[in-house]
């Protein structure tokens, strides 16, 4: 019975998701876009300086940023749409203008209502959700594309913030240094000035957030499972498909760090939680496909299928999907020289701690094997996501954020503070 009130509740939870979701859309579609053209318009000097693929350090590549994408969510923000708000909300088009790369210049066209002509195209783009335009059609109202990156700068500091006294508080540095090491590869100031990232971020920080604020009445009511299924819901529903496996990863690996179960209990709910996150994450995304197909008349199920079965085991011209070269370019895209001085810091801090006596051999066997499981996790996305991983590698590379949270978690699995709020606790 237990079983199939869960598959009720799950059903019924996606439901719901659904609804509000199409209605939210719905709603900032109707909202008028002439002061969101002109904020746009002021913004495009800036998009053209920049170009579609800026590094903000020397040529690093986990900071390079994607106006493209970022141009391509303000364009479906003010596309010129039909009229009918029910199918535009549903199917998304942006314009595109084949004659030229640069996404500034296209946007400056969208915003200065350029009309039809041979190079210009209606592009649909109803497979996704695109649920960022909650935020980004109200903001746009008010504020031009670079004054909303300090705005997303600010929103993501204050919850780092947040985020990292929670973790002192519940886990000390365990907990700071494991999740902080993922978030540390993921590159917040990347994510900060590149809307097309923050989504995925901001889904990890608020997560991991509600985790550790809610964690005795998650506890009490054996509810663990509907904060991975919301969050599979939730990726779906703001993701453009950028790094999503990393919104399973990073919270479960948070989990098996608060989790005080045996390595049977751990293992079972490994497996229960990913596929309740993999369930939230497809059945909202498939739904969109129905709702959308059923508003609009275009057969959006066929355009997502074929978008998977491309995005998986598509051929790339004149790159190989050979799944060695896909993980190999992914680790290397991940391990920059900052990231590889802080693994050796922490290293060295456990060192410190051992040494000095601050920390204890503590061995946690119920928690290392679930938390390597996790850390392999996105060797099985590259395995199954390999043209997407690597076309896209300068921001699929972060995926990867699972593995190096996953393996500062193991060496806390070896040892503990002896002072530490967290630790006293287990």
């Amino acid at each position: 019975m237990k079983t199939v009130r869960r598959i009720l509740e799950t059903i019924e939870y996606l439901v719901i998701a659904a609804v509000v979701g199409f209605g939210l859309i719905v709603g900032v579609y109707a909202i008028p876009k002439t002061r969101m053209v002109n904020n746009i318009t002021r913004s495009t000097p800036l998009l053209s300086t920049e170009g579609n693929y800026r590094y903000w350090a020397a040529d690093i590549l986990n900071t390079q940023s994607d106006n493209f994408s970022d141009s391509l969510m303000a364009d479906i923000a003010i596309n010129p749409n039909t009229g009918n708000l029910l199918y535009d909300s549903m199917i998304n088009c942006y314009v595109g203008w084949r004659d030229t790369a640069e996404s500034s210049e296209w946007l400056l066209r969208v915003a200065g209502g350029e009309p039809f002509y041979e190079g210009y195209e209606q592009v649909v783009y109803g497979r996704y959700w695109h649920g960022y335009l909650l935020w980004m059609k109200p903001l746009l109202l008010f504020f031009s594309i670079p004054e909303i990156r300090l705005i997303n700068m600010s929103a993501q500091l204050i919850l780092l913030c947040w985020l990292m006294i929670l973790l002192y508080r519940e886990l000390g540095l365990a907990g700071c240094l494991s999740i902080g090491t993922g978030l540390l590869v993921l590159n917040p100031i990347t994510c900060a000035m590149t809307f097309h990232f923050s989504d995925i971020y901001y889904n990890i920080l608020i997560t991991c957030i509600v985790m550790l604020s809610f964690r005795s009445k998650f506890e009490e009511q054996e509810s663990w499972w509907k904060v991975f299924l919301w969050c599979g819901i939730a990726v779906a529903f703001f993701d453009l498909m950028t790094y999503p496996l990393a919104a399973l990863g990073i919270p479960l690996i948070l989990y098996f760090l608060l989790s005080r179960k045996n390595f049977g209990s751990n293992l079972w709910e490994l497996i229960h939680f990913s596929l309740d996150w993999v369930i939230g994450y497809a059945g909202m995304w498939v739904l969109k496909w129905l709702i959308g197909s059923a508003f609009t008349g275009y057969n959006l199920v066929a355009d997502g299928l074929g978008a998977v079965g491309l995005r998986s085991a598509g051929a790339v011209e004149n790159v190989s999907t050979d799944y060695l070269y896909v993980v190999m370019n992914n680790v290397q895209a991940m391990l920059t020289k900052p990231v590889i001085a802080g693994f050796v810091l922490i290293a060295v801090l456990l060192v410190i701690g051992l040494v000095s006596r601050k920390m204890k051999w503590k061995f946690q066997a119920g928690r290392i094997l679930p938390i390597l499981a996790v850390g392999c996790y996105p060797f099985l996305w590259y395995f199954v996501i390999r043209n997407h991983s690597i076309v896209h590698v300068w921001f699929a590379y972060r995926v990867l954020a699972i593995t190096a949270a996953a393996a500062v978690a193991v060496l806390f699995c070896f040892v503990s503070e002896k002072r530490g709020i967290g630790h006293e606790k287990d």
